[in-house]
């Protein structure tokens, strides 16, 4: 069986060592070489973009469901799925910057851009994480052994493939 928040815990915890990166990242905008910072960016944005976000839409269909019908109000998610909506929109304006990246052709005003992108995503995904870490204790006391097996299988399942 199961554990849903070792199993959430440990998706966490892949995630938090890629945002602990976004920082770095945009410390090195200007600072590094076109070829290293070239690849740091894409190693990030392919785990941002093939893991990160398939893993949000996983607890959006997975979680957000069973949270809303345990606390009693229809949109008591509302919030959370408003900032997943925002990283996707982050996630998209990082896609706009790869082109201009992997050349080699930041301008000053791309540079700037794309820091505060990536600034923003860290920062919203270190409070997103921790709320979603709470929120889990909210399944964890109220749900049947079977029924948070149920969650972990599938948050486990939809979020297994390795970096």
């Amino acid at each position: 069986m199961l554990s849903l928040p070792k199993t959430t815990h440990d998706h966490h915890e892949t995630i938090r060592s890629h945002v602990a990166r976004l920082p770095h990242l945009a410390e090195m905008i200007g600072g590094a070489s076109t070829a290293e910072f070239s690849a740091s960016f894409e190693g990030e944005y392919a785990f941002i973009s093939e893991q990160l976000v398939p893993h949000m839409a996983t607890i959006e269909r997975a979680l957000y469901g069973e949270l809303e019908r345990l606390m009693g109000r229809r949109h008591s998610m509302t919030p959370m799925r408003q900032e997943h909506v925002t990283l996707r929109r982050l996630v998209d304006l990082l896609g706009e910057y790869r082109p201009r990246v992997a050349a080699g052709a930041l301008t000053a005003a791309d540079s700037m851009g794309l820091r505060r992108v990536l600034y923003r995503l860290y920062s919203i995904l270190q409070v997103h994480l921790a709320e979603e870490e709470l929120y889990l204790q909210v399944l964890e006391h109220n749900l049947s052994d079977e029924e948070k097996d149920v969650l972990a299988g599938a948050i486990d399942h939809a979020c297994s493939e390795p970096v």
